[in-house]
């Protein structure tokens, strides 16, 4: 005997309500900023999300007060748990935090600049190696020209110029990033792996003064000159110097 239709649609109207139930309302944004960032006062727009809100702020620094900052809030689209490496010693220095929750309209946690260590903080002790290089860092290729970049005095021991460009992302938002600084003669970019956010870059380092200032937009995929002295390639995703929200205050929340 088949089931009755009346039958029928009560069970798909409990099955709905029940799918309905477990959705979750969350502030949806995101948002490049080119110095610190202060989202209080700001009106979100909601968005519907099956399972959970999410939050992440990343950050690119030069070292030398310039940086790239990326700060998105939406629904939870990163596998439930997940680790995030970090490195106080990276160059170019970053910072990632990110953060899951379940409730309704739960991601506010992160809302300002204070969200992100200070990325360019003075030597410690306070000298300088000697050299000065250009510094930049922008979205576009004309953010980075040698007319537009910084000249700074490179800190200790970074010792050689490095200029380089690639991408930054958090979830499905993505922007280029191009780029001039300082770095170390070892002109090593340290790689790690994230479940929600990725810096990749690529580029190369020389000896001189101010010698980075070749194009950004070129592909360093072989060394970029004949002499290893000269320039060093390095072509390894930016390590993400990363730090969960919950590894400061606890587990992140598990979502289902």
């Amino acid at each position: 005997m088949g089931v009755p239709r009346t039958i029928l649609l009560c069970l798909f109207g409990a099955v709905f309500c029940l799918t309905a139930s477990q959705a979750r309302q969350c502030y949806n944004f995101q948002h490049i900023y080119f110095g610190p960032f202060d989202l209080n006062g700001m009106k979100f727009h909601n968005v519907s999300c099956p399972h959970g809100c999410s939050e992440a702020v990343l950050s690119l620094d030069t070292g030398y007060r310039a940086s790239v900052t990326m700060v998105q809030k939406g629904c939870w689209t990163g596998p439930p748990t997940g680790r995030m490496l970090s490195d106080d010693h990276a160059l170019p220095p970053d910072y990632s935090v990110v953060r899951g929750c379940v409730t309704d309209l739960c991601n506010t946690d992160l809302m300002t600049h204070d969200s992100i260590p200070n990325l360019s903080p003075a030597p410690n002790p306070p000298t300088l190696s000697g050299l000065q290089c250009y510094a930049c860092l922008g979205i576009h290729p004309e953010d980075c020209t040698p007319e537009k970049s910084r000249r700074v005095h490179c800190h200790q021991d970074q010792s050689v110029c490095f200029q380089g460009n690639g991408k930054m992302t958090v979830g499905n938002f993505s922007v280029p990033v191009y780029i001039r600084t300082c770095h170390r003669p070892s002109c090593t970019i340290k790689g790690t792996s994230s479940p929600w956010t990725n810096i990749d870059l690529q580029g190369s380092c020389c000896e001189g003064h101010l010698c980075n200032r070749d194009s950004v937009t070129q592909s360093f995929t072989t060394a970029a000159a004949t002499a290893p002295s000269q320039a060093a390639l390095v072509m390894a995703p930016l390590l993400v110097v990363s730090l969960l929200l919950g590894t400061v205050g606890g587990p992140l929340t598990p979502l289902p």
